[in-house]
């Protein structure tokens, strides 16, 4: 009768267990870093119609570029209008305004802007903005009026952030990797 041969003693893989540990990690770390849209911000200009005199400037920063195609609605209700100020004739106004400011893109240009507030209630030096598809900025204790048109151009864009299929492309090598890894250290049977 013939003896099998002494099964060789198994080692652990340790390098596979750290090696998928490392890809755990890396992916933990990316993930919620590409499920949140990084903010874009955009230069206003408004500019006065013609027999008007006051224009000025504006910044609106929204979560996540709009759709290049359709509507596109940002609000603070809806939690992805993060900004939204104007400056003329001296005066700024800022979110929250009257809390019902709506900014909507339609094939990824600016459509509109829902905005309106008042600084200087009750007092003898009022100014008002109103803002919705176009502007009327009332001063001199609200009884001037100048008004006009708004374009947004997009500001410089920070370091991107991952995109999804990058993350796809990046998780895809490391399984293959660890894969590869699991078929060359477990030992090969014979039957």
């Amino acid at each position: 009768m013939q003896s099998l041969p002494a099964p060789r003693p198994t080692r652990k893989p340790v390098f596979k267990v750290a090696f998928l540990t490392a890809c755990a990690a890396l992916l933990a770390l990316f993930v919620p870093a590409t499920l949140h849209a990084s903010p874009v911000t955009y230069d206003l200009t408004l500019t006065p119609y013609a027999g008007f005199s006051i224009g000025g400037t504006g910044t609106l920063t929204i979560e996540g570029a709009p759709a290049s195609s359709g509507i596109s609605i940002y609000s603070a209700a809806l939690g992805n209008l993060e900004d939204l100020s104007f400056t003329l004739a001296g005066q700024t106004f800022t979110l929250p305004g009257d809390g019902t400011a709506i900014v909507e893109f339609q094939n990824g240009s600016l459509w509109d802007i829902t905005f309106s507030q008042e600084l200087g209630k009750g007092t003898n030096n009022r100014f008002a903005l109103h803002t919705t598809s176009n502007y009327a900025f009332y001063y001199n204790n609200e009884l001037s009026l100048s008004a006009g048109t708004f374009t947004a151009t997009q500001a410089s864009a920070a370091s991107p952030v991952p995109e999804p299929a990058s993350l796809l492309l990046l998780t895809t090598g490391l399984l293959g990797g660890a894969a590869l890894l699991h078929r060359r250290m477990v030992p090969q049977r014979i039957s």
